[in-house]
């Protein structure tokens, strides 16, 4: 997957690139519930460039496909064994309600699993997962 984007800032090798967000978002909004920053993702990256530049930022869309699976997958992992733990712990004890248990249970499997994704996320966040600059194009006020 290939994005462009514009530097906005640039120090030290560390390029600060603002992305509009891409057409496969949809209507979603879901990076920042639907405000006007929402149109726009910002990253940081190491490269040389500079202010008003143009880039070319490419990730691998097997990484991106595994990504949006773990994203999803762990947390579902997390809601399905717990419901079904909570179910076994209700039939162990007395007088409680199955379904109350079970429920109560797949919300802690849920937490757990996003927990999880975020002890996972520094060391995901880190190169193949990286996105890297493909192009620089200068900007035509500098050349």
């Amino acid at each position: 997957m290939i994005n462009r984007g514009i530097i906005t800032k640039a120090e030290n090798e560390i390029l600060t690139v603002v992305f509009d967000r891409p057409e496969a978002c949809g209507e979603c909004h879901a990076c920042n519930r639907g405000s006007e920053s929402c149109a726009k993702h910002t990253i940081e990256m190491k490269g040389n460039g500079s202010v008003g530049d143009i880039v070319e930022v490419e990730i691998d869309d097997d990484h991106v496909v595994l990504a949006s699976a773990i994203a999803y997958l762990i947390p579902l992992a997390g809601l399905i064994i717990g419901m079904v733990a909570g179910f076994f712990v209700s039939k162990s004890l007395s007088h409680v309600n199955e379904e109350l248990v079970s429920a109560v249970g797949g919300i802690v499997g849920v937490a757990i699993g996003y927990m999880a994704m975020h002890l996972l996320n520094p060391r995901l966040s880190k190169g193949r997962w990286q996105p890297h600059i493909v192009r620089i194009e200068k900007s035509i006020e500098k050349q």
